[in-house]
């Protein structure tokens, strides 16, 4: 490591005192939550830089069943997740390095998650980069009359900083075997917009899916400004699905409903063109030829009808469907196994396209 990029160069023995001290002072752990603690080595909290430079952000986690994951944030932004990070005995480290975008004081927090995704309470450390703005200063301005009289100009109140947007993304687990299932979680603060699997979100929520194959999650986050971020979560699935390629002959027992899941039953949705679909799959000792859906609306008189497109025969567990705005609709979905054996339909699940 060329300690000179971080810390600055020999010749200011100030910095080098400094960072001696730093890393004695970094083993003092914080308090744990939960049996989980995280604590920053490096950089010490109140440490101050002349100029714009990287650092190392370095330190160590422990928790009684292990470490999963490390959460690095910047003035409350995400930075970096650090997944397993590597234990040396009981402890885990962690190292990332980080270029400020500009000089300005900044807060480094951590957040550590135990194998059960237990969180621990944050650690944090302020560093400086740069001189520091200077202050406005009320200036007195003399107006001479006959009786000369100082007038003074108030210095206008700056407003206050916009809050930082805050996004956590992450599968509890994020290793599974084929066919298990897993839930991918999200934690959302001072966002505009949150959309997940092509449908807007609350700022908290949840999504349970059972997989056969590695998958990637996709997380899209509008900021109060308009900038959009994306955060994804990759889930690892050890072994495979198997099904069989010729059904048992004495195979006449029909499989279970499948459980819908996109969107959730009565959700209002915002105007659009289309909708997607989703249920959670159903295994059958036959395999699952296919899955058939059936998609109905009304404009508001309680008239049930056909929706355009709404009769559809899927293999796999999403479909899109075709939507108009003021209708409500209502959808529902069986399954079909290798034997042709057509099973019963789930219940009935409604949602609503606006106006606006």
């Amino acid at each position: 490591m060329k300690r000179d990029s971080i810390f600055g160069p020999p010749a200011r023995p100030i910095f080098t005192l400094l960072v001696i001290f730093s890393l004695l002072a970094g083993c003092n752990l914080p308090a744990a939550s939960g049996g989980v603690s995280v604590w920053i080595d490096v950089p010490l909290d109140g440490l101050a830089f002349p100029d714009v430079r990287a650092i190392k952000i370095s330190g160590h986690a422990a928790s009684p069943g292990g470490v999963s994951r490390v959460e690095i944030l910047i003035n409350g932004a995400l930075l970096t997740t650090i997944n397993n990070p590597p234990m040396e005995g009981a402890l885990a480290s962690f190292h990332t390095e980080w270029t400020p975008g500009a000089p300005g004081e900044y807060t480094i927090q951590v957040l550590a998650f135990g194998a059960d995704g237990t969180a621990s309470s944050p650690d944090s450390a302020r560093v400086t980069f740069g001189e520091a703005p200077a202050t406005p200063v009320e200036s007195v301005t003399p107006v001479v009359t006959d009786t000369p009289t100082p007038v003074v100009t108030d210095t206008p109140t700056l407003p206050p900083p916009p809050a930082a947007t805050v996004i956590q993304f992450w599968a509890e687990p994020s290793t599974i075997t084929a066919g298990a299932c897993t839930t991918i979680r999200w934690h959302v603060e001072n966002a505009s917009r949150v959309v997940f699997g092509g449908v807007d979100q609350a700022l908290d929520g949840s999504y349970s899916d059972c997989l056969c194959e590695n998958t990637r999650y996709t997380l899209r986050v509008t900021r109060p400004d308009g900038v959009e971020e994306t955060r994804t979560v990759d889930i690892a699935v050890t072994g495979s699905c198997v099904t069989p390629t010729v059904p048992p002959p004495s195979d006449t027992t029909p499989p279970p409903a499948p459980s819908l899941q996109v969107p959730a039953n009565g959700l209002s949705i915002a105007c659009k063109g289309s909708q997607t679909l989703a249920w959670l799959p159903v295994s059958d000792p036959s395999g699952i030829a296919n899955y058939q859906v059936q998609v109905q609306r009304h404009s508001g008189d309680n008239n049930w009808q056909a929706a355009p497109g709404g009769s559809i025969t899927v293999v796999g567990k999403t479909t899109s469907v075709p939507v108009e705005c003021g209708w409500i609709y209502r959808w529902r979905a069986r399954a079909v196994d290798g034997a042709g054996n057509i099973g019963s339909w789930s219940g009935w699940w409604l949602f609503t396209i606006t106006l606006g």
